[in-house]
């Protein structure tokens, strides 16, 4: 006999009952279902429309993607998002964790979490709230939404720990004018920022180790403290989701600038 509308199919094992229907079960005393966890969730954050959310990241927000490698690869990635896996994302950002990225500096952290539909991503919002990260948020509808938004998307082949590159750019430097060129439109340095990119372009696309960037800067205020990576993160975001998906971090090691250089512009004679 097959089962009707609201009938649950013949148990295959007979020996034991067929389950009971989902709504007549709750959770014990004092817990929540996870649709109870969701809402409770989603209460506790600003989400943001997928429009939103681009002007955000434009405007320097951190967009981290949660989702799996496969999924990524199947449906595609945004430009400018860090990919990061879901098991260690409280690690990478959380500012008191010994293995953070450089751009967790402090709980003032503006972090968008984007996942397919926006349901993973507004519960590992939340944990990142209970980690002091208050200004954390997703992305209602998560990547489909963007995508029916018609906002950039990319072919999904992004290693985690690295930002999505939309295409590539050229940069180089203009010591007359103490600026950077991406892509030839000028880009404003500190002296000290002038001076790491200096460094990384040098390198010609190796990775140069948090220890020789300080050696080769010589004694600054900070220099013995995580003070590189703060100054590269302000790097990345005067560089634009294009640019700043070049400039990445090997854990544990230190920066690489993937990027041909282009002979640097002079003011004048030398």
């Amino acid at each position: 006999m097959s089962g009707g509308a609201g009938q649950l199919p013949p148990a295959t094992d007979l020996t034991r009952p067929a389950p009971a229907p989902a709504a007549t079960l709750r959770p014990p005393h004092g817990h929540a279902s996870i649709h109870e966890r969701l809402e409770q969730a989603r209460a506790r954050l600003d989400r943001l429309t997928p429009e939103d959310a681009a002007r955000e990241l434009a405007d320097g927000a951190l967009l981290v993607d949660v989702r799996a490698d496969l999924v990524r690869r199947a449906q595609g990635e945004i430009p400018g998002s860090l990919v990061i896996d879901r098991n260690v994302l409280e690690w990478r950002l959380d500012p008191c964790s010994a293995w953070r990225i450089e751009e967790a500096t402090d709980h003032g952290l503006r972090v968008v979490l984007i996942c397919s539909e926006g349901y993973m991503s507004s519960m590992a919002a939340a944990g990142l709230h209970d980690l002091g990260l208050l200004r954390a948020t997703d992305i209602v509808g998560g990547y489909e939404a963007w995508r029916a938004a018609g906002l950039p998307v990319a072919p999904g082949a992004t290693m985690p720990g690295s930002y999505v590159a939309s295409a590539p750019s050229r940069i180089s430097l203009d010591p007359g004018g103490q600026r950077m060129l991406v892509d030839g439109s000028p880009v404003s340095l500190t002296p000290l920022e002038f001076r790491l990119l200096a460094a990384l372009l040098r390198s010609n696309g190796r990775v140069v180790s948090r220890e020789d960037l300080r050696a080769g800067l010589g004694e600054w205020a900070g220099s013995r403290s995580r003070s590189v990576d703060l100054h590269i993160h302000r790097i990345r975001r005067k560089l634009g989701p294009r640019g700043a998906a070049l400039l990445t971090t090997q854990w544990g090691v230190g920066f690489r600038l993937r990027a041909t250089p282009t002979p640097p512009r002079t003011s004048g004679p030398t």
